[in-house]
């Protein structure tokens, strides 16, 4: 609220606002009123006037304080069987955890945990035989009460990205091309009630953690870098009474192109020595999905 009160020279018009009158004033306005409402009552000087009047004081002037309340935060999701005293002093409702976890593509050595929150991603195409994406991710069940609200999306984060690209195939090989990337995404499928599909929303949250190309024979050192955040966020809109899977996902892509002099596609020969393979591990050690705006209760 403005004071009305011109700002200081050499001062920041927004260094110059404040409230408005003294400590005082608006509660000395009330009083009045209060006692122009009483007087009627207690001037007779009578007891039970006074103390009509002393309680209306009390109950217009003086409430109690607000119930403090160690209610487990409404927006915060952990894993399923992680520690809660971690997090906070009670327990999460049953709701608030994890419940569920995939890897992408199956069998694969990727893996996921909503025990943990535990993920890891894992592409390797040293054999040449095809592109590949490994995806490992977790997350958790919201069915909200509005009707229609926007929500927003973050993540506590802490995981290692790694890959190794070292192509030292035999004479025969030809021309060829190496394509990398790692990245986490969060983000909000609606899971239909009846064929259990899962779709995704729009928009959703990633942060790429490696992307780069190389060509030809050659190789380079293992490369690994540590990650930590939890400012990767998504708004979203989500319906009442739909069933939503939220969560975080890691996916790491190799794809590549080789060939022998003939331009066929390269074979692996018996003492080539390549290695192409990446990974992401982590830990999504907590999930929040904090309403921001009901636009329809």
């Amino acid at each position: 609220m403005a004071s009305g009160r011109e700002p200081h020279e050499g001062r920041d018009v927004a260094d110059a606002g404040g409230p408005s009158g003294s400590f005082g004033s608006a509660g000395n306005r009330e009083f009045e009123k209060i006692h122009r409402e009483l007087e009627l009552h207690i001037l007779d000087g009578s007891l039970d006037g006074v103390v009509t009047y002393r309680d209306a004081l009390f109950s217009r002037f003086f409430t109690d304080r607000p119930a403090f309340t160690l209610a487990w935060p409404a927006a915060l999701y952990i894993p399923s069987e992680a520690d809660a005293s971690k997090y906070w002093f009670t327990e999460p409702p049953a709701d608030h955890r994890y419940r569920y976890s995939w890897t992408d593509p199956q069998p694969t050595a990727s893996a996921a945990s909503e025990k943990t929150g535990h993920l890891f991603s894992w592409v390797n195409v040293s054999d040449l035989g095809a592109d590949y994406t490994g995806a490992a991710g977790t997350g958790v069940q919201v069915i909200p009460q509005a009707t229609l609200s926007t929500v927003k999306v973050s993540a506590d984060i802490d995981l290692v990205a790694n890959h190794h690209w070292w192509y030292l195939p035999g004479t025969s090989a030809g021309y060829s091309n190496f394509s990398y990337s790692g990245t986490v995404y969060i983000a909000g499928w609606e899971i239909n009630p009846v064929t259990g599909v899962w779709e995704l929303l729009r928009p959703f949250g990633s942060r790429s953690l490696f992307s780069f190309r190389e060509s030809g024979a050659g190789g380079s050192a293992i490369v690994s870098t540590r990650h930590a955040f939890n400012d990767l966020s998504v708004r979203m809109q989500l319906q009442g009474g739909h069933t939503y899977g939220i969560g975080v996902a890691f996916e790491v892509q190799v794809s590549f192109v080789c060939t022998d002099g003939q331009g066929h596609p390269y074979v692996k020969q018996p003492g080539d020595d390549i290695k192409l393979w990446a990974s992401i591990l982590g830990d999504v050690a907590s999930i929040s999905v904090a309403t921001e705006t009901v636009w329809i209760p």
